[in-house]
């Protein structure tokens, strides 16, 4: 089980190739790895992070200790999130590697080898 955690003010174009050629299964953000219009749901930014992930089904756990302190948009969108199983938002990091943690071996369990089928 791996998952990419990139550095701060990486592009959020870039996250999904980075992911992808890392070998990671997932992706863990953390707050402050997120440029300010990810927070602000206007500008898109947050939509095409998460089409560009859901094409290539790789989950993202991000780490953003107090959604209150964004938009009201921004905590509808983090508890909409919260509701599916490729996306979610966590108050502190520990609880985002466990469920990231969970959501790559069960998808691990649900593989199947392309040799294995005869």
């Amino acid at each position: 089980m791996t998952w990419f955690a990139p550095p701060s003010g990486m592009a959020l174009d870039q996250l999904a190739t980075a992911c992808i050629e890392s070998g990671s299964e997932g992706l863990l953000l953390d707050e402050n790895a997120l440029p300010p219009d990810f927070f602000d749901l206007s500008t898109g930014a947050a939509g095409t992070l998460l089409h560009e992930l859901g094409k290539y089904r790789i989950p993202l756990a991000a780490v953003v200790p107090d959604p209150a302190a964004y938009s009201p948009a921004f905590q509808d969108f983090v508890r909409e999130s919260n509701r599916g199983h490729r996306v979610r938002f966590f108050t502190d990091r520990a609880q985002a590697e466990a469920w990231l943690a969970r959501v790559v071996d069960v998808a691990d369990a649900h593989r199947v080898d392309p040799a294995s089928r005869s």
